[in-house]
Protein backbone atom coordinates (compact mmCIF):
# COMPACT_ATOMS: atom_id res chain seq x y z
CA UNK A 1 0.00 0.00 0.00
CA UNK A 2 1.11 3.51 -0.68
CA UNK A 3 2.25 5.31 1.97
CA UNK A 4 2.49 9.21 2.70
CA UNK A 5 4.12 11.06 5.82
CA UNK A 6 1.91 14.24 6.46
CA UNK A 7 3.52 16.49 8.44
CA UNK A 8 1.27 18.54 11.21
CA UNK A 9 2.56 20.54 13.78
CA UNK A 10 3.09 24.17 15.44
CA UNK A 11 -0.02 24.97 16.28
CA UNK A 12 0.53 26.43 19.89
CA UNK A 13 2.51 29.49 18.57
CA UNK A 14 -0.04 30.06 15.53
CA UNK A 15 -3.67 27.60 15.62
CA UNK A 16 -4.10 28.71 12.11
CA UNK A 17 -1.30 26.17 10.93
CA UNK A 18 -3.98 23.66 11.94
CA UNK A 19 -6.48 25.04 9.68
CA UNK A 20 -4.64 24.80 6.41
CA UNK A 21 -2.41 21.40 7.46
CA UNK A 22 -5.85 19.61 8.39
CA UNK A 23 -7.46 21.19 5.69
CA UNK A 24 -4.56 19.26 3.65
CA UNK A 25 -4.96 16.01 5.46
CA UNK A 26 -8.22 16.33 4.73
CA UNK A 27 -7.97 16.87 0.51
CA UNK A 28 -5.19 13.53 0.61
CA UNK A 29 -7.93 11.50 2.07
CA UNK A 30 -10.38 12.65 -0.13
CA UNK A 31 -8.66 12.44 -3.36
CA UNK A 32 -6.61 9.27 -2.16
CA UNK A 33 -8.41 7.53 0.10
CA UNK A 34 -6.77 3.76 -0.75
CA UNK A 35 -3.54 4.72 1.15
CA UNK A 36 -1.82 5.26 4.68
CA UNK A 37 -1.30 7.67 6.33
CA UNK A 38 0.97 8.97 8.62
CA UNK A 39 1.24 12.35 10.79
CA UNK A 40 4.54 13.04 11.77
CA UNK A 41 5.32 16.25 13.91
CA UNK A 42 6.71 19.51 12.65
CA UNK A 43 10.24 20.14 13.24
CA UNK A 44 11.24 22.12 15.83
CA UNK A 45 13.59 24.82 14.42
CA UNK A 46 10.81 27.64 12.82
CA UNK A 47 11.97 31.11 14.11
CA UNK A 48 10.22 32.15 17.64
CA UNK A 49 10.96 34.26 20.46
CA UNK A 50 13.04 31.69 21.91
CA UNK A 51 14.77 31.23 18.75
CA UNK A 52 14.78 33.87 17.01
CA UNK A 53 16.75 32.88 14.06
CA UNK A 54 15.62 29.29 13.60
CA UNK A 55 17.37 26.21 12.75
CA UNK A 56 17.08 22.92 14.77
CA UNK A 57 17.84 22.58 18.29
CA UNK A 58 21.30 20.48 18.64
CA UNK A 59 19.51 17.52 20.61
CA UNK A 60 16.03 16.83 19.12
CA UNK A 61 14.84 13.85 17.81
CA UNK A 62 14.94 13.49 14.39
CA UNK A 63 12.73 11.28 12.65
CA UNK A 64 13.98 11.40 9.26
CA UNK A 65 16.37 9.21 10.13
CA UNK A 66 14.05 6.58 10.62
CA UNK A 67 10.93 7.15 8.24
CA UNK A 68 10.40 5.48 5.26
CA UNK A 69 7.61 6.18 2.90
CA UNK A 70 6.22 6.68 -0.38
CA UNK A 71 5.67 10.35 0.00
CA UNK A 72 6.48 13.21 3.04
CA UNK A 73 4.11 16.04 2.52
CA UNK A 74 5.15 19.65 3.76
CA UNK A 75 2.31 22.63 3.61
CA UNK A 76 2.01 26.93 4.14
CA UNK A 77 4.65 28.77 3.67
CA UNK A 78 7.23 26.73 3.79
CA UNK A 79 9.35 29.20 1.59
CA UNK A 80 11.44 31.26 4.19
CA UNK A 81 14.74 32.25 4.67
CA UNK A 82 15.27 29.80 7.62
CA UNK A 83 14.28 27.03 5.76
CA UNK A 84 17.24 25.13 4.99
CA UNK A 85 18.30 25.25 8.64
CA UNK A 86 15.02 23.80 9.13
CA UNK A 87 14.70 21.25 6.54
CA UNK A 88 17.80 20.85 4.55
CA UNK A 89 19.04 17.75 6.29
CA UNK A 90 15.94 16.24 6.80
CA UNK A 91 14.69 16.65 3.08
CA UNK A 92 18.65 14.92 1.90
CA UNK A 93 17.90 11.86 4.24
CA UNK A 94 14.11 11.27 3.58
CA UNK A 95 14.53 11.72 -0.37
CA UNK A 96 17.90 9.84 -0.54
CA UNK A 97 15.53 6.67 0.48
CA UNK A 98 13.31 7.49 -2.61
CA UNK A 99 10.52 9.51 -0.80
CA UNK A 100 9.27 11.97 -3.16
CA UNK A 101 8.27 15.18 -1.56
CA UNK A 102 4.76 16.50 -1.97
CA UNK A 103 4.11 20.44 -1.43
CA UNK A 104 0.57 21.12 -0.90
CA UNK A 105 -0.67 24.78 -0.35
CA UNK A 106 2.55 26.40 -0.16
CA UNK A 107 3.73 30.22 -0.27
CA UNK A 108 6.62 32.44 0.73
CA UNK A 109 7.33 34.37 3.55
CA UNK A 110 9.34 37.01 1.77
CA UNK A 111 9.03 37.88 -2.11
CA UNK A 112 11.98 40.10 -2.51
CA UNK A 113 13.63 38.76 -5.82
CA UNK A 114 17.01 37.84 -3.68
CA UNK A 115 14.34 35.37 -1.43
CA UNK A 116 13.12 34.17 -4.92
CA UNK A 117 16.49 32.74 -6.01
CA UNK A 118 17.42 31.24 -2.70
CA UNK A 119 13.86 29.27 -2.37
CA UNK A 120 14.50 28.06 -6.07
CA UNK A 121 18.36 26.88 -4.93
CA UNK A 122 16.63 24.93 -2.44
CA UNK A 123 14.19 23.65 -4.73
CA UNK A 124 16.19 22.45 -7.56
CA UNK A 125 18.34 20.61 -4.65
CA UNK A 126 15.02 18.81 -3.31
CA UNK A 127 12.88 19.04 -6.61
CA UNK A 128 9.01 18.39 -5.83
CA UNK A 129 6.96 15.69 -7.05
CA UNK A 130 3.94 17.78 -6.28
CA UNK A 131 3.78 21.34 -6.23
CA UNK A 132 0.46 23.03 -5.53
CA UNK A 133 0.67 26.85 -4.54
CA UNK A 134 -1.57 28.83 -2.19
CA UNK A 135 -0.94 31.94 -4.55
CA UNK A 136 -0.55 32.95 -8.17
CA UNK A 137 3.19 34.41 -7.58
CA UNK A 138 4.60 31.78 -5.24
CA UNK A 139 3.33 29.30 -8.02
CA UNK A 140 4.94 31.63 -11.25
CA UNK A 141 8.17 31.52 -9.37
CA UNK A 142 8.81 29.10 -8.02
CA UNK A 143 6.10 26.02 -9.51
CA UNK A 144 8.71 25.14 -12.87
CA UNK A 145 10.50 23.50 -10.25
CA UNK A 146 8.28 20.79 -9.87
CA UNK A 147 7.06 17.83 -11.36
CA UNK A 148 3.59 18.58 -11.31
CA UNK A 149 2.76 22.06 -10.45
CA UNK A 150 -0.83 23.37 -9.88
CA UNK A 151 -1.63 27.10 -9.50
CA UNK A 152 -3.95 25.84 -6.18
CA UNK A 153 -5.45 27.66 -3.47
CA UNK A 154 -4.92 27.44 0.86
CA UNK A 155 -6.07 24.49 2.20
CA UNK A 156 -7.75 26.28 5.09
CA UNK A 157 -10.49 26.87 3.10
CA UNK A 158 -11.36 22.72 3.10
CA UNK A 159 -12.40 23.40 7.20
CA UNK A 160 -15.95 23.97 5.96
CA UNK A 161 -15.65 20.63 4.68
CA UNK A 162 -13.64 18.61 7.77
CA UNK A 163 -15.82 19.76 10.42
CA UNK A 164 -19.18 20.69 10.84
CA UNK A 165 -19.96 23.47 13.87
CA UNK A 166 -22.87 22.02 16.33
CA UNK A 167 -23.62 26.05 16.14
CA UNK A 168 -22.74 27.78 19.10
CA UNK A 169 -25.08 31.22 18.73
CA UNK A 170 -28.67 31.42 18.40
CA UNK A 171 -30.17 33.26 15.15
CA UNK A 172 -31.84 35.53 17.85
CA UNK A 173 -28.38 37.47 18.27
CA UNK A 174 -26.20 38.56 15.69
CA UNK A 175 -22.46 37.91 16.85
CA UNK A 176 -19.09 39.56 15.39
CA UNK A 177 -15.65 38.21 16.38
CA UNK A 178 -12.59 40.31 17.06
CA UNK A 179 -9.05 38.76 16.18
CA UNK A 180 -6.33 40.89 17.01
CA UNK A 181 -3.57 39.45 18.88
CA UNK A 182 -0.20 40.98 17.10
CA UNK A 183 -2.25 44.21 17.43
CA UNK A 184 -4.07 46.54 19.57
CA UNK A 185 -7.93 45.97 19.50
CA UNK A 186 -9.09 48.98 16.97
CA UNK A 187 -11.95 51.03 18.25
CA UNK A 188 -15.54 50.77 15.78
CA UNK A 189 -17.79 52.27 15.39
CA UNK A 190 -21.12 52.16 14.22
CA UNK A 191 -23.80 54.84 12.62
CA UNK A 192 -26.69 54.60 10.35
CA UNK A 193 -26.27 57.91 8.92
CA UNK A 194 -22.82 59.21 8.61
CA UNK A 195 -19.04 59.17 10.55
CA UNK A 196 -17.62 62.20 11.16
CA UNK A 197 -15.23 62.43 8.63
CA UNK A 198 -11.34 61.95 9.11
CA UNK A 199 -11.55 60.52 12.44
CA UNK A 200 -10.95 56.75 11.17
CA UNK A 201 -8.62 54.96 9.89
CA UNK A 202 -11.25 52.60 7.82
CA UNK A 203 -15.02 53.37 6.70
CA UNK A 204 -17.11 51.06 5.58
CA UNK A 205 -20.57 49.93 4.96
CA UNK A 206 -21.80 46.88 6.39
CA UNK A 207 -24.92 45.10 7.13
CA UNK A 208 -26.94 48.49 6.80
CA UNK A 209 -24.40 49.70 9.04
CA UNK A 210 -21.59 52.75 8.00
CA UNK A 211 -18.72 51.44 10.27
CA UNK A 212 -15.78 52.86 11.34
CA UNK A 213 -12.70 51.91 12.62
CA UNK A 214 -9.32 53.75 13.97
CA UNK A 215 -6.42 52.19 15.58
CA UNK A 216 -4.66 53.59 18.77
CA UNK A 217 -1.47 54.64 16.52
CA UNK A 218 0.78 54.37 19.47
CA UNK A 219 -0.01 51.23 20.76
CA UNK A 220 -0.07 49.78 17.37
CA UNK A 221 2.98 51.15 16.32
CA UNK A 222 4.79 49.29 19.16
CA UNK A 223 3.26 46.05 18.44
CA UNK A 224 4.72 46.16 15.01
CA UNK A 225 8.02 46.89 15.61
CA UNK A 226 8.78 43.58 16.96
CA UNK A 227 7.50 40.12 18.45
CA UNK A 228 9.00 41.67 21.69
CA UNK A 229 7.70 45.23 21.98
CA UNK A 230 4.18 43.10 20.90
CA UNK A 231 4.18 41.66 24.46
CA UNK A 232 5.00 45.19 25.85
CA UNK A 233 2.15 46.79 24.28
CA UNK A 234 -0.07 43.70 26.06
CA UNK A 235 0.43 46.00 29.23
CA UNK A 236 -1.92 48.01 28.44
CA UNK A 237 -5.56 47.84 29.89
CA UNK A 238 -8.29 46.76 27.35
CA UNK A 239 -11.90 47.09 27.62
CA UNK A 240 -15.00 45.77 28.86
CA UNK A 241 -16.76 46.19 25.48
CA UNK A 242 -19.46 43.15 24.65
CA UNK A 243 -21.78 44.99 22.03
CA UNK A 244 -21.33 46.80 19.56
CA UNK A 245 -24.79 48.03 17.89
CA UNK A 246 -26.69 45.24 17.12
CA UNK A 247 -23.84 42.71 17.47
CA UNK A 248 -22.26 40.76 20.00
CA UNK A 249 -18.82 40.81 20.45
CA UNK A 250 -16.82 37.52 20.83
CA UNK A 251 -12.71 37.68 21.09
CA UNK A 252 -10.77 35.18 19.59
CA UNK A 253 -6.47 35.03 20.13
CA UNK A 254 -4.72 32.64 16.98
CA UNK A 255 -1.66 32.34 19.70
CA UNK A 256 -1.93 30.24 22.47
CA UNK A 257 1.95 30.44 23.60
CA UNK A 258 3.29 31.63 24.99
CA UNK A 259 0.21 32.44 27.20
CA UNK A 260 0.02 35.65 28.86
CA UNK A 261 -2.77 36.19 30.85
CA UNK A 262 -2.40 39.97 31.38
CA UNK A 263 -2.03 40.47 27.75
CA UNK A 264 -5.10 37.99 26.35
CA UNK A 265 -7.94 38.51 28.74
CA UNK A 266 -7.38 42.28 29.08
CA UNK A 267 -11.26 42.02 27.40
CA UNK A 268 -14.22 40.19 27.86
CA UNK A 269 -15.07 36.70 25.83
CA UNK A 270 -11.89 35.46 24.79
CA UNK A 271 -10.92 32.36 23.13
CA UNK A 272 -8.64 30.98 23.23
CA UNK A 273 -6.77 27.22 22.67
CA UNK A 274 -4.52 24.97 21.63
CA UNK A 275 -6.68 22.72 19.38
CA UNK A 276 -8.72 24.40 16.17
CA UNK A 277 -12.21 23.17 16.40
CA UNK A 278 -13.55 25.79 18.30
CA UNK A 279 -12.05 28.32 16.57
CA UNK A 280 -14.34 26.85 13.56
CA UNK A 281 -17.74 27.24 15.74
CA UNK A 282 -16.84 30.87 16.15
CA UNK A 283 -16.11 32.14 12.66
CA UNK A 284 -19.03 29.99 11.55
CA UNK A 285 -21.34 31.87 14.28
CA UNK A 286 -20.16 35.14 13.22
CA UNK A 287 -22.00 37.12 10.44
CA UNK A 288 -18.17 39.27 10.25
CA UNK A 289 -14.78 38.62 11.38
CA UNK A 290 -11.99 41.61 11.91
CA UNK A 291 -8.82 39.88 12.25
CA UNK A 292 -5.33 40.49 11.90
CA UNK A 293 -4.38 37.32 10.65
CA UNK A 294 -5.08 36.01 7.27
CA UNK A 295 -6.32 32.80 8.72
CA UNK A 296 -8.95 33.61 10.96
CA UNK A 297 -10.40 35.40 7.88
CA UNK A 298 -9.92 31.84 5.49
CA UNK A 299 -12.32 30.05 8.27
CA UNK A 300 -14.70 33.04 8.24
CA UNK A 301 -14.99 33.12 4.57
CA UNK A 302 -15.07 29.03 4.19
CA UNK A 303 -17.70 28.62 6.43
CA UNK A 304 -20.11 31.59 3.94
CA UNK A 305 -19.06 34.72 6.45
CA UNK A 306 -17.89 38.32 5.45
CA UNK A 307 -14.21 39.15 6.71
CA UNK A 308 -12.00 42.18 7.01
CA UNK A 309 -8.27 41.69 7.06
CA UNK A 310 -6.27 44.48 8.98
CA UNK A 311 -2.15 43.62 7.96
CA UNK A 312 0.35 44.48 5.41
CA UNK A 313 1.73 40.65 5.45
CA UNK A 314 2.07 39.46 2.07
CA UNK A 315 0.55 36.00 3.05
CA UNK A 316 -2.52 38.20 1.87
CA UNK A 317 -1.96 37.36 -1.42
CA UNK A 318 -3.37 33.67 -0.65
CA UNK A 319 -7.02 36.02 -0.35
CA UNK A 320 -5.95 37.89 -3.42
CA UNK A 321 -6.02 34.74 -4.88
CA UNK A 322 -9.42 33.76 -4.58
CA UNK A 323 -10.97 37.28 -6.36
CA UNK A 324 -9.96 38.91 -2.81
CA UNK A 325 -8.53 41.90 -3.71
CA UNK A 326 -10.19 44.76 -1.45
CA UNK A 327 -10.26 42.34 1.58
CA UNK A 328 -8.39 45.06 3.61
CA UNK A 329 -10.29 48.03 2.70
CA UNK A 330 -13.33 46.86 3.88
CA UNK A 331 -15.45 42.99 4.85
CA UNK A 332 -15.64 40.70 1.75
CA UNK A 333 -17.19 37.61 0.91
CA UNK A 334 -16.18 34.88 -1.14
CA UNK A 335 -17.88 33.58 -3.95
CA UNK A 336 -19.42 30.25 -3.17
CA UNK A 337 -19.55 28.71 -6.41
CA UNK A 338 -15.94 29.81 -7.43
CA UNK A 339 -14.70 28.49 -4.38
CA UNK A 340 -16.60 24.57 -4.75
CA UNK A 341 -15.16 24.72 -8.44
CA UNK A 342 -11.20 25.64 -7.05
CA UNK A 343 -11.80 22.70 -3.87
CA UNK A 344 -13.35 19.73 -6.63
CA UNK A 345 -10.49 21.08 -9.37
CA UNK A 346 -7.71 20.61 -6.95
CA UNK A 347 -8.73 17.11 -5.40
CA UNK A 348 -9.09 15.95 -8.74
CA UNK A 349 -5.41 16.87 -9.88
CA UNK A 350 -4.46 15.33 -6.74
CA UNK A 351 -6.42 12.29 -7.11
CA UNK A 352 -5.35 12.28 -11.10
CA UNK A 353 -1.19 12.87 -10.21
CA UNK A 354 -1.30 10.23 -7.14
CA UNK A 355 -2.70 7.84 -9.00
CA UNK A 356 -0.57 8.15 -12.05
CA UNK A 357 2.43 7.58 -9.25
CA UNK A 358 0.66 4.73 -7.89
CA UNK A 359 0.28 2.75 -11.43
Amino acid sequence: MTTIAHILGDWSRNIGNAFFQLGGLYALKKSVPDVQISLIGEMPGYPSYWNPRGGNPTNFFDWAEYIDVDYLVLMGPLFRPETEKIWGQGLAKIMAKGTKLVLLGVGMMKYDDGYVKTYRELLMRYRPYIFTSRDVETYDKLGDLAEHPYDGIDFGFFVSDLYTPIGLFSDERKWIAFNFDKIPEPCVSLSKTFLSSGQYDFEFAFDDWIWGVRFPRFRQKLAERSRYLMFLEGLFPGNSLTQIGDYEIVRTDHRPHPLLRRKTYRYPRVMVNDVPYAYFEIYKGARLTLSNRVHACVAALAYGNHAMLFTRSPRSRLLERMGLDDIRKHPMAINKDFLEQEKKSLLKFLADVFRRGQG
